[in-house]
């Protein structure tokens, strides 16, 4: 995270370790596990314990939507704790920076006094002014791998195309409430429906033609069924025009 202070990374480290509340905006269902691990202080001093937190199922993502494939950096704001929603923006390119991704990606940080990131679109609002247990804590996940807590502050940190990077205001616990593979499911579903669409249109086309094809087809079968002359109408003539010549022939001999 940004300028990081010593004397009040000891002391906010002490009071997460010591006493930090559980999030409670937003609960896990019970079918899917959160690791109750050591919280993230990336945010707040820069540096972080090893610590990863399984993805919890998504809330209510916003549809600003993920950077498709390595054409930019996926952010994540969960602000589901602050009783708002989970929102999703794509900072295109190679951002230099996690602060830089994050305003990329069209989010607007506040900095504390101490240059910490306190708020992120004016949520919380105003920013604390002592430190309560929670914090923006700082998430990031490569391609295909789930959330993991920053090692280093957003200010230091250097994400690649493709990369996810999350912030959720909480103890630290647990990171956004978006998997980051749901992220990549959903931008692989959108260009999969988007090819299929363009095949359906076409396979309809040929269907369509096919269909008229059959139908001239069957017309001019029938057309050509109604001109035929039937075999029990050639037998009747050939009888009556055999009576017609036996009846000449009779009066002949008469005559």
């Amino acid at each position: 995270m940004p300028r990081t202070r010593p004397a009040l990374a000891a002391l906010g480290a002490g009071l997460l370790l010591a006493a930090a509340p559980a999030a409670t905006a937003w609960a896990a269902p019970p079918a899917v596990a959160t690791t109750a691990a050591a919280p993230n202080v990336a945010a707040a001093t820069g540096t972080a314990p090893a610590t990863t937190a399984a993805p919890v199922a998504a809330a209510n993502a916003t549809a600003a939507g993920p950077c498709a494939a390595d054409e930019g950096v996926t952010i994540v704001v969960d602000l589901t704790d602050l009783g708002g929603e989970v929102q999703v923006g794509c900072a295109a390119g190679d951002p230099a920076t996690g602060r830089e991704a994050l305003e990329a990606a069209g989010f607007t940080p506040t900095d504390s006094a101490s240059g910490m990131i306190c708020a992120i679109d004016a949520q919380p609002d105003p920013c604390p002014a002592e430190f309560d247990g929670n914090y923006w804590s700082y998430w990031q996940a490569g391609p295909g791998q789930d959330w993991e807590a920053a090692a280093v502050g957003a200010d230091t940190a250097d994400p690649a195309p493709g990369d996810v990077e999350g912030w959720r205001y909480n103890d630290g616990s647990t990171g956004p409430g978006v998997a980051p593979a749901e992220l990549a499911a959903g931008v692989a579903t959108a260009a999969s429906t988007d090819g299929t669409g363009a095949g359906d249109a076409e396979s309809a086309a040929a269907a369509d033609a096919t269909a008229d094809a059959d139908d001239d087809a069957a017309r001019t079968e029938g057309s050509s069924a109604g001109l035929a002359v039937s075999p029990g109408v050639v037998v009747a003539a050939v009888v009556v025009v055999a009576a017609v010549v036996a009846a000449v022939l009779l009066r002949r001999r008469r005559a």
